[in-house]
């Protein structure tokens, strides 16, 4: 497989809002009665839906390819201008034990769904400022 790398793309509020709202039903049904594991991977699926929203409003993409998720998270947090190395850091962890549930069948603890809940959210409404910002 080949490197995921980010491309110029149109930048489109409409699209970044369908991320968005992506985002934020992943992250509704990470509330479910679920597993830790299966909430563990929706929150990613979130969190990667809201770096989505970002890096399109900022007109990029991140192909497919290895550590696409890893440049996703980094090259959205960059966008949002504000001292996020805190949060990266906790979405990585989140990132690193959902792969371990998805690939290496290990379980999950419900304080670390708590951590990645927690990180997830906070990401989902910076991604809702950066996409609702006028355009400069």
């Amino acid at each position: 497989m080949t490197e995921a790398r980010v491309q110029k793309v149109h930048a489109s509020r409409l699209d970044a809002q369908t991320h968005l709202d992506q985002a934020k039903k992943f992250q509704r049904d990470a509330d479910a009665d679920l597993s830790a594991e299966s909430r563990s991977v929706l929150l990613h699926n979130a969190a990667i839906s809201a770096c989505d929203a970002i890096l399109q409003a900022a007109g990029l993409r991140v192909t497919s390819g290895d550590d696409a998720h890893i440049l996703r998270l980094e090259r959205a947090i960059a966008q949002l201008g504000v001292d996020t190395e805190d949060l990266l850091e906790r979405l990585d962890a989140s990132r690193s034990r959902r792969n371990e549930a998805s690939y290496a069948a290990m379980p999950v603890a419900e304080a670390s769904v708590d951590e990645a809940r927690e990180a997830t959210a906070e990401l989902i409404e910076l991604a809702r400022e950066f996409c609702h910002r006028p355009p400069s």
